[in-house]
């Protein structure tokens, strides 16, 4: 067994593997508890400065972030030969592994998972962080007994904040970073954006919740940035039958102009999360 502090894995127990490392399924030494050890070789990382200071901004903000709705980092040790990120570990995979095994989801479902996804945003709002990167690959489930098919039964941790970044009041980012098929218009033209594109990004992920895929689709960046510069106010193509708070709620969301897009305040008082009601509908 390896040792990381209080922890210890099997090089056996392999969960996944990136570009710079790979992580592993671990235990407590003494609690027994299961974790999710993340190991980043140094070596690969010796000329690259970018990613060094990615992954400090990452374990700064994930140190902030003691909440129900995002993965938890226990502990952060540094060797000689490797980086240690010990983190929360999510027995019930990703939102895209459960999105491929139910298919489209109902609205009940849509709006348990929304309604902890807002409690998430809330603390990011709070604390000036922009994800950059919300995607079903990046929101795992945690079971927490009882019938492991009841959506009651799942909560939702936002993880991979190697992309995120703080955004000081009243100033506004540039860097392209994501994953296209769920970044903004902003983002993909290069242009200047704010947190609006977090909203953009789960206005994509409930919109495949409900369907199954995602609204505006593309073989590279490219295709997508062409399609919202030729489409300055291209709607995605909402089902029928869905209720009117969250047709309204997506129009919201998916609004390619930014100033035109939902606010948060709006965001996380709206009706379908079951607070109040719109004042128009979304045409």
């Amino acid at each position: 067994m390896e040792t990381v502090g209080k922890f210890e894995y099997s090089m056996k127990d392999v969960l996944g593997q990136g570009a710079f490392g790979m992580v592993f399924k671990g235990r407590h030494k003494e609690k027994n508890g299961e974790v999710a050890i993340k190991c980043i070789h140094t070596k690969n990382l010796s000329f690259d400065q970018t990613y060094w200071t990615q992954l400090d901004r990452e374990i700064q903000i994930l140190k902030g972030l003691k909440h129900d709705n995002f993965v938890r980092l226990y502990d952060f040790q540094k060797t000689s030969s490797c980086v240690y990120l010990v983190m929360e570990y999510c027995n019930g995979g990703d939102l895209a592994d459960y999105l491929k095994s139910k298919g489209p989801l109902n609205e009940d479902t849509i709006r348990l998972f929304l309604q902890q996804i807002t409690s998430a945003m809330k603390v990011l709002q709070s604390k000036g962080v922009i994800h950059r990167d919300l995607k079903p690959q990046n929101i795992l489930l945690a079971l927490t007994g009882g019938d492991k098919s009841n959506p009651r039964n799942i909560r939702l941790k936002i993880a991979d904040f190697g992309l995120a970044r703080f955004q000081p009041t009243n100033m506004m980012a540039l860097t392209m970073c994501g994953t296209p098929l769920y970044m903004a218009p902003e983002v993909i033209m290069a242009k200047t954006y704010d947190a609006k594109v977090d909203l953009w990004s789960i206005g994509i992920i409930v919109y495949q919740c409900l369907t199954g895929q995602v609204p505006f689709q593309a073989s590279n960046p490219q295709e997508l940035c062409r399609l919202f510069e030729k489409h300055k106010n291209l709607t995605p193509n909402i089902p029928q039958g869905i209720s009117t708070h969250l047709r309204h709620l997506l129009c919201g969301l998916l609004q390619c102009n930014p100033k035109d897009r939902i606010e948060f305040d709006t965001f996380f008082r709206h009706p379908f999360l079951g607070v109040s009601s719109p004042k128009k509908n979304c045409k």
